[in-house]
């Protein structure tokens, strides 16, 4: 039921969120808190249309998410506008950041190509971390819990004059379900440090450092990065937004069978001017260059992306209509050009209709494009420098109904039509006289598959009473790989959340009850895998002003072998101690 000012994600200009032309959500620091969770993907699960896969192979990544039935590659994940890299299966995966620098989290459902390019095929989720509070303050945590979990954080900041600066570490330590594949210790340092040259105009540097390792394989990754955003306001009426942003992401192992590293830089101005009070005009220019060097494949590439975008935003209140359109110019594979048109009808003050019909396109990756020659299991992959991006349209339409200041329902309907997938071809090769398999056998990359996914959104959130709250959510989902005419794999159908949260002011007691049940869906032979639920509680009990503690119990009931959970393996425990100043 959040209200919040400055959602800028959906059309890079600030809105509240229920003036959000698209359909959109925001999760803000203060319902973090009240969960008492500790990841990124973890704060994301309660959403409608959002599916969270905690564990993704042996790279340890333990966050990727889908949106509206796509897969995790679809979905752009931002960090203050930044790209940021690191993950299997190019996905990004969001067990890096740190919780606790998070201010809020903004996700755009649908196609956002026309305003972001690649990969914002389902959607965009931009991650906003903290600046600089206005005065003095310290936090700290220590936290403790079952499979030698340890969860260590602290954090700080200040604001004098023109300066200010904030300041976050978060060690993070777990020996996973079987320890001798799954433990990993992590350090992220995440920081913004600002300068306000005048009023109207502010410099601010984002600096990033994250470390992960795994005793499994001696297996290592870190990332470094830089985010620089320089705003100018001319005037009442307009905005100048300048970043410039370097990434960098290193992987290797202990016999070196893995070992790349592979950088991101980014510039991007952005203008935006109100003209005539009825339209909006936000226009800009974006450069991406990609490079990696990857010593296990044995290739070297780079990329290189213009972009042009503008968008207008029209108010003929009630109606409000957002017209947009980005231009890709890439050095390879040419260019895509991504239009979109969203409306918000405002029919009353408690009832608004929203819909959009947009393109979107991903990129096909460096690997796919130029490693040629490498193992991977029993395969020998090829690379086709001829790939085209993968191309979708994505078409929206939702109701938001207010029936009162304690009762906010969301309906909505989502599809997607895909088309020119990147997929793989196996040429297999058997001995001629005694048919046993001779490996390796060859694969390729190729542009050949088509896919639906279409579902429908519902959700609730009740202010019961002064101290009760509650959200309830479920999605609809129906998919289609158009060639074998078969549902999508590991879609589950149908998806419910609910979440009650009290505050109990009298003793400082907040309880946060939180469920959520995934429907039947298919593994990769077509077997039919069973639903389940999982309940989780988290109990943060304040003592005096500065101290609380806290507990979460997660998957109470202790759910566990669900084939494609591996993380959900019994019932877990998290306890600790926060202090602040």
């Amino acid at each position: 039921m959040a209200c919040l000012d400055g959602y800028i994600t959906a059309t890079k200009t600030e809105h509240t969120l229920g003036d959000v032309p698209v359909i959109a959500e925001v999760i803000t620091k203060e319902e973090i808190k009240a969960r008492d969770i500790k990841t990124v993907q973890d704060a994301l699960m309660l959403l409608t249309g959002l599916k969270i896969d905690k564990n993704c192979g042996s790279w340890g990544d333990k966050g990727k998410v889908r949106m509206l039935g796509l897969d995790a590659k679809h979905t752009l994940i931002l960090v203050d506008g930044q790209r940021i890299l690191g993950g299997h299966g190019a996905a990004v995966d969001l067990q890096q950041i740190p919780i606790e620098a998070v201010e809020r989290i903004e996700v755009v459902k649908g196609p956002a190509s026309a305003l972001y390019g690649s990969d914002a095929v389902g959607g965009v989720i931009n991650i906003i971390t903290k600046s600089a509070p206005k005065k003095l303050s310290a936090f700290a945590s220590t936290s403790f819990g079952s499979r030698s979990i340890q969860v260590h954080e602290a954090s700080g900041g200040f604001k004098k004059d023109k300066f200010g600066s904030f300041l976050n570490y978060t060690y993070r330590k777990s020996n996973g379900i079987h320890k001798e594949y799954d433990e990993f210790w992590e350090s992220i340092f995440q920081g913004s440090l600002e300068y306000e040259f005048t009023p109207e105009s502010k410099l601010t540097l984002k600096p990033y450092y994250s470390e992960h390792k795994m005793e499994y394989e001696r297996r290592k990754q870190q990332r470094i990065g830089l985010n620089s955003i320089c705003e100018w306001a001319p005037d009442e009426l307009s905005k100048l937004k300048l970043r410039g942003s370097w990434f960098n992401y290193m992987h290797w192992t202990a016999d070196r069978s893995s070992e790349w590293h592979g950088n991101s830089y980014e510039t991007e101005i952005n203008y935006s001017r109100l003209i005539r009070n009825i339209h909006t005009i936000t226009g800009g220019y974006h450069y991406l260059k990609k490079d990696v060097d990857d010593k296990g494949k044995k290739y070297k590439a780079d990329e290189f992306l213009h972009s042009l975008f503008i968008q207008d935003e029209i108010d003929f209140s009630p109606f409000i209509f957002v017209l947009g359109v980005r231009l890709d110019e890439h050095d390879k594979w040419g260019t895509e050009v991504n239009p979109k048109a969203s409306l918000l009808y405002k029919v009353t003050e408690d009832l608004k209709l929203r819909a959009s019909v947009g393109r979107a396109f991903r990129a096909p990756t460096l690997v796919k494009l130029y490693a040629d020659g490498w193992r991977m299991g029993p395969y020998l992959v090829h690379a086709n420098p001829d790939l085209k991006p993968e191309k979708s349209v994505g078409y929206q339409v939702g109701a938001e109904y207010r029936f009162s200041e304690k009762l906010l329902c969301k309906l909505s309907y989502f599809r997607n039509e895909l088309e020119d997938l990147i997929s793989h071809r196996i040429v297999k090769k058997f001995h001629p006289i005694f048919h046993f398999p001779l490996f390796p056998w060859d694969m390729y990359w190729e542009n050949v598959d088509k896919a639906m996914t279409q579902g429908v959104e519902l959700s609730l959130a009740s202010q019961i009473r002064d101290n009760l709250a509650a959200r309830f959510g479920y999605t609809f989902l129906e998919t289609e790989d158009k060639n074998t005419k078969k549902e999508l794999t590991y879609r589950p159908k149908h998806k419910l959340t609910l979440e009650l949260n009290w505050e109990i002011p009298e003793i400082d007691l907040n309880i946060n009850l939180e469920g959520e049940h995934i429907g039947r869906r298919y593994d990769s032979d077509y077997k039919r895998l069973g639903d389940y639920t999982i309940f989780n509680l988290a109990l943060t009990k304040d003592i005096g002003k500065y101290l609380s503690i806290f507990a979460r119990i997660d998957n109470i009931f202790g759910k566990e072998d669900i084939p494609d959970e591996y993380d959900i393996d019994g019932t877990e425990f998290l306890g600790g101690i926060r202090v602040k100043f």
